[in-house]
This record gives structure tokens, C-alpha cells and sequence, in this order.
């Protein structure tokens, strides 16, 4: 490839370079000073005989002649460079060229040729790189890692990901192309290491927006859930990450090749399911309170005793407790109002119970009634009658469990209901003398403690 309107060279025959004049380097020096104009040549400094020059190149190799050498296969090869190889051969020559300027003493008698070629040479160097950058293979490779690198970075879903992906496999491909003679090999392995390494990460990403990898994703998140999950709302939550699982594992075709790993997961998926609306079901509000109402009513049917009323009053208000909590949202909600109406009125009924059957509550009014007919007692009947009361109440209080609210005041009501009964028995013992009591209405037990 000619470059007449860049190439430093154009126009120099090999004549006027000298090439078949290897006894005369001044020729030559006086091509890379000013082509083949002699005149400059000889403005330019006083040089030696070129018997002398050639006489000391051949007892001690000249740099100056070396130099030229150089720049000679550096002017030669521009003008057919075409390829990034041929420019890095250029580029090597100029530099070589530049390098044997530079180790020209101050003593030496080319010293100022020497000096004077450096900026020009430096000048092609500085040219041929230019034309190495313009075909330099690895500029397309980085280009298309730094266009791969932004595609990554703003990715959000599959279509990023898949940009992404080709961009890395493209920069990864244009740097296979590039030889080990490549003057910066090194640096090619640190990026096909580094590029491949992105191009896993992408891959990877990619992978998520399979379908098989997001139902397992999302059976993943059901797992981490159900391991703090407590209240029924939390196992709903669960519940429907099984069931987005199980439809993103139903939804891959037969012919894709993740079929055959989704296909065992799916059974495996549905038992969790089904043991999560277990859980819900345990925890569901309005079946809580179902079981609690059905429990109260079985227990009705044989409480006699105010610990076993005490036990249907305690199921009634679980049931209520849970039919209170049941949301407006819940499919049996309007059931729950009802239920929740009904099991308040047996509630209460319940709690009448409790008291009717409450040993200690009895005890008082059965003592209530044993005051009251103290104050109207007027004859041997009434006594026994009153006597009758008063045992009564004592035997109630003597029933009392320790676990009653009450039970501290046992005692004191015993001892009070004992002097009241012994009170009446002997009223009743007055009777059955001749004379009965001249005051029988009168008596000290009308204000004896309930």
C-alpha cells in the first residue's frame, strides 16, 4: 500500500538512499537529513572524509551508521506498511534507530548529525504509531469490553442480560484473533482472563430468567419464610410462593432441556403446599373458633359442677376471642358475626352456671336464707329448719378448692357459720322443754356475718 501523502519517505529512490553505497554512509546520513539535496548536507556541518568514516565503522561499528542503517529499513518498510505487524516492525526500527542517536558521545565527530536527527526520527516513530494504533487489533477488543462492561452495568432483565452475554463473547473473540507476536501479548491474556470472567457473570445472570431457576428462586424464599412464619397471614405468604413455584415449573416446555430437573420438583413443591395450608388451616381464625364451640357444647352436655361450667364458660370465650379476630375479608365472615352473637349469650349462661355451681357463693346464700329465717323463727320446726340452712353453708364452704379466688375467706366464714348453727340448735333444744322461750322472735343470730 503506497501512503504518498503521509509517508516522511515518499520519493526517496534507493539510489539516493545509498543501499548500494555501503563504503559512502555520508550519502546516507545525508538521505535522512535532507534527502538527496547535497547542499544541505554540507551547510548542515563540516564531515569527515568518508574514508574515515567507513575506516572506524569497520575497527569499531559506528551508532550514527547503525542509526541510518536503521532508518533506512524504517523508510523502506513505510512504504509498503499495511498491517499492524508491518507498522510494529517500523516502529522498531525508528526506535532502534533512536537509540543508537542517543549513545552518540559529545566526542564523537557526528555529533551534531546525530543531534539533529533525533527530533526527526522521533517525528516517524511518533508517525509509525499513529499507523500501528489505526490497525492496532486490540483497540476493537477493548472497545467492545468497555461497550460490554456498560451493558452489565445497567442491566435489569433478560434482554440486558442477553445484550450483555453477546457483548462479552464478541470482545472475547476479538481478542482470539490476536497472535502471540502481538508486541503486548500480556496484556491481551490479562483481558481474555478478565473478559471471560464477565462473561460467566453474565451468563450467570442470564441463568435467573430461566424458568426452572426462578421457580427454584421462589421455592428458595418460601423455605426462608416458613422458618420464622407464626401468625396465618406470614404461612399465606408461604403458601403463595409455593404456588407461583409450582406454575413457573409447569409453564416450561417438554423440549426444553431444564424439563427433566423440573419435573421431580413439582410433586416435591405441592407436599410443602399442602403441609403450609395445614398450618394455615391451624391457625385460621373462624376454624379455631369452629373447634373451640364444638368443644364448649360437648362439655355442656355433662357439667354439673361449677369447675366443669367453669371449663364450658373458658371454651366460650376462646370461641369468641377467635371469632373476634376473624377480617372482614375472610370467606366466612358473615358466619362469624353470627357465631360470635350466639356464642355471647351462651357465654353467659355459662357464667350463671359457674355461680349457681360455685360451692362458696352458695355457701352465702344458703346463709342468706338461714339470717333471714332467724328473724321470723318462732317455733321448733323453724329452728331445725334454720340449723339445716347453716350445715348446709358449712358443708358447702368445705367444698371450696384452694385454687378458689375466694378460699382465704373460708375459714373465717365456717367459724361464723358454726356459732350461728350452734346458736340454732340450741333454740331448737328450748323447744322441746315444757316452756318454751318466752322471746323466741328475739334471738342473737338476726346480725350474724354472711
Amino acid at each position: 500500500m503506497q501512503l504518498p501523502s503521509m509517508s516522511p519517505f515518499h520519493g526517496i529512490s534507493p539510489a539516493c538512499l545509498g543501499v548500494s553505497l555501503p563504503t559512502i554512509p555520508i550519502a546516507l546520513l545525508a538521505v535522512m537529513i535532507a534527502g538527496c539535496n547535497p547542499s544541505i548536507l554540507f551547510t548542515a556541518t563540516a564531515a569527515p572524509p568518508a574514508e574515515s568514516i567507513s575506516e572506524s565503522a569497520e575497527e569499531n561499528p559506528n551508532p550514527v551508521s547503525q542509526a541510518i542503517a536503521q532508518a533506512t529499513s524504517a523508510a523502506n518498510l513505510t512504504q509498503t506498511a499495511a498491517t499492524w505487524e508491518e507498522w510494529d516492525r517500523v516502529i522498531q526500527h525508528w526506535q532502534e534507530a533512536i537509540a543508537r542517536l542517543k549513545t552518540v558521545s559529545i566526542e564523537h565527530p557526528h555529533r551534531d548529525f546525530a543531534q539533529t536527527r533525533l527530533p526527526v526520527y522521533q517525528k516517524n516513530l511518533t508517525y509509525a504509531r499513529q499507523q500501528f494504533d489505526r490497525l492496532d487489533p486490540l483497540k476493537p477488543a477493548l472497545t467492545k469490553g468497555g461497550q460490554a462492561s456498560q451493558r452489565t452495568r445497567v442491566a435489569v432483565d433478560k434482554r440486558d442480560w442477553d445484550e450483555g452475554v453477546q457483548a462479552w463473547e464478541d470482545a472475547l473473540a476479538q481478542l482470539q484473533i490476536i497472535p502471540p507476536t502481538y508486541p503486548q501479548y500480556s496484556l491481551v491474556q490479562q483481558k481474555r482472563v478478565e473478559y471471560q470472567r464477565n462473561l460467566t457473570f453474565s451468563q450467570q445472570q442470564l441463568l435467573q430468567f430461566h424458568p426452572f431457576y426462578q421457580g427454584m428462586a421462589k421455592a428458595e424464599e418460601a423455605k426462608q419464610r416458613a422458618e420464622t412464619a407464626s401468625t396465618m397471614e406470614q404461612w399465606e405468604s408461604v403458601a403463595l410462593l409455593w404456588k407461583q413455584a409450582i406454575a413457573i415449573l409447569v409453564s416450561i416446555s417438554p423440549d426444553d432441556d431444564k424439563a427433566i430437573l423440573a419435573a421431580p420438583k413439582i410433586p416435591e413443591y405441592e407436599s410443602h403446599l399442602t403441609q403450609v395450608h395445614q398450618k394455615i388451616a391451624q391457625l385460621d381464625p373462624y376454624n379455631r373458633a369452629v373447634a373451640q364451640i364444638e368443644s364448649a357444647r360437648k362439655l355442656e352436655k355433662t357439667a354439673n359442677s361449677m369447675g366443669e361450667w367453669e371449663a364450658v364458660r373458658g371454651e366460650w370465650q376462646k370461641a369468641i376471642a377467635h371469632l373476634s379476630s376473624v377480617p372482614a375479608s375472610h370467606s366466612q365472615s358473615a358466619l362469624a358475626e353470627q357465631l360470635l352473637a350466639e356464642s355471647q349469650l351462651n357465654l353467659t349462661y355459662a357464667g350463671q352456671q359457674v355461680r349457681q355451681t360455685d360451692p362458696f357463693e352458695r355457701a352465702v346464700a344458703t346463709a342468706e336464707t338461714a339470717s333471714q329465717l332467724t328473724k321470723s323463727a318462732f317455733s321448733l320446726y323453724d329452728w331445725n329448719a334454720i340449723a339445716s340452712q347453716w350445715q348446709e353453708a358449712i358443708a358447702l364452704l368445705q367444698t371450696v378448692p384452694p385454687s378458689h379466688r375466694k378460699h382465704p375467706l373460708v375459714a373465717q366464714k365456717i367459724t361464723a357459720y358454726q356459732t350461728a348453727l350452734d346458736h340454732a340448735i340450741q333454740q331448737s333444744q328450748q323447744w322441746l322443754q315444757p316452756f318454751p322461750p318466752s322471746s323466741p322472735g328475739k334471738n342473737s343470730l338476726a346480725k350474724t356475718p354472711l
